[in-house]
């Protein structure tokens, strides 16, 4: 079966999207003159890969549905909106049918209300051979489908410059060999506008939750908030973070994960037809149960930066079809036509707890560069054409708690005769040099 994550993905995309078509209506129209403007907005969107089917008009209210027809129309009409995604996955939305509801003037907000609902799933879904798990998944879908389960609502203000609203709250079993209860409450989402298209985001969720009958199975999600700001004028210029209070996945008698404050931020800029990326994130702590093992990760970091993608090539990797080797090969050639450059200024865990233990640490902290020169469609004949093309250096610190325990790994007895690491500050050091294509640790030579 398809990827159904990348489905809720796309899908909500296109949802968002079509309600975006509506924001200015809401804005410069009554309810009279914003029903030809729907009417004007919803031919338009009809030329974009879409189609319009089952209108019926009230006073103030209206009902349609839209439907994928033609997925590379649509990637390229998200595209130009500022939504990211691929061919692929709108490929696997074709057929999908949302209904929209509309009600202008609903409230003292409201220039207008949405209600977005999934009316028919995809017909990745529904067509072909499935076996009998994949058919039960498909029913069950189905089912929520019919019943709305899915349901998105979206008020947009009168000024048409914000807009706020919710999913429905889930609550729903599945009955199969073991009945599994998903639940989904307070999800909640509020928006800025500007120039007729989204600026900012912000999104709230109280808690996802999937257990399987006796706790044999469980993963829970609490206190989800986002955030994402448009600060530039395309889709490369943004800022987002994340936070999660806690993460717990567990089954019964055989393992128990938890993570606590979890929270990510990513920014990406575009400069002269480039574009770069920053990345930092930071988990409290991080629980392991095996058994009677407890594993214990506290202050986890992880800092990335990439630099120099060529903006030309990464919307072209949008609308590519993945199945397109030769021209895929092309985009991705481009993609590193200026030479792109990797850093992890930081990747750390600052204590950890194991076998009873308290041990200190480790840090890594690497940069990779990949020259401009570099021929990816010589690799397949000859791979270590890439080495010349490469720089790469790398430092890893243990502490001496931690490397005194990895040594007595027999996996890992065979590389510490080998390659002896530095003593700096009580702690060893590696340090990995790719450099003119010549391999070295710690200064000695490898290849």
């Amino acid at each position: 079966m398809p990827n159904l994550k990348k489905l809720g993905l796309a899908l909500l995309s296109i949802i968002i999207i079509t309600a975006a078509y509506y924001f200015t209506a809401g804005s410069k129209q009554l309810t009279m003159e914003m029903k030809t403007h729907v009417d004007a907005e919803m031919a338009s969107l009809q030329t974009q890969g879409f189609s319009v089917e089952g209108k019926e008009e009230g006073k103030q209210k209206e009902h349609f549905v839209i439907s994928i027809d033609e997925p590379s129309k649509v990637v390229s009409y998200l595209s130009a909106q500022g939504l990211q995604t691929s061919l692929q996955d709108i490929k696997a939305l074709k057929g999908a049918k949302i209904g929209v509801d509309v009600a202008y003037l609903a409230d003292a907000y409201s220039a207008a209300s949405f209600d977005f609902y999934p009316v028919a799933l995809p017909a990745a879904l529904t067509t072909g051979t499935l076996n009998a798990n994949d058919k039960k998944a498909v029913d069950f879908l189905q089912k929520l489908v019919d019943k709305k389960a899915f349901l998105l609502h979206v008020d947009v203000n009168k000024l048409g410059n914000g807009f706020k609203g919710y999913m429905k709250d889930i609550h729903e079993v599945i009955e199969d060999e073991e009945k599994v209860t998903v639940t989904m409450k307070d999800f909640t989402f509020s928006g800025d506008l500007k120039d007729d298209k989204l600026s900012s985001v912000k999104q709230t969720l109280k808690s996802f939750t999937v257990e399987s009958e006796d706790n044999v199975i469980a993963m829970k999600i609490n206190n989800l908030t986002s955030n994402y700001v448009l600060n530039g004028a395309t889709k490369y210029n943004y800022a987002t973070d994340y936070a999660i209070e806690n993460i717990t996945l567990s089954a019964k008698d055989e393992f128990d994960l938890r993570v606590e404050k979890l929270s990510m931020y990513t920014s990406s800029k575009e400069k002269d037809g480039l574009a770069s990326v920053t990345a930092a994130s930071k988990v409290d702590a991080i629980h392991f149960k095996d058994g009677q093992n407890l594993t214990l990760l506290k202050t986890l970091s992880f800092d990335m930066n990439a630099n120099n993608f060529d903006l030309k090539a990464l919307e072209k990797l949008e609308t590519i079809d993945p199945e397109n080797e030769q021209e895929l090969m092309k985009v991705f050639q481009g993609l590193i036509s200026h030479g792109i450059r990797f850093e992890v200024p930081n990747f750390s865990v600052k204590e950890i707890e194991m076998d009873n233990q308290k041990l200190e640490g480790f840090k890594l902290t690497s940069a990779f560069d990949i020259d401009k020169s570099l021929d990816l469609a010589s690799l397949e004949q000859n791979p270590m054409a890439a080495i010349g093309a490469m720089n790469a250096d790398l430092d890893l610190t243990l502490s001496s708690q931690l490397f005194g325990l990895l040594a007595q790994q027999p996996q890992a007895v065979m590389v510490m005769m080998l390659i002896q690491p530095k003593d700096v500050n009580g702690n060893k050091v590696y340090n990995v040099e790719l450099k003119d294509g010549k391999l070295s640790v710690n200064g000695k030579p490898m290849i």
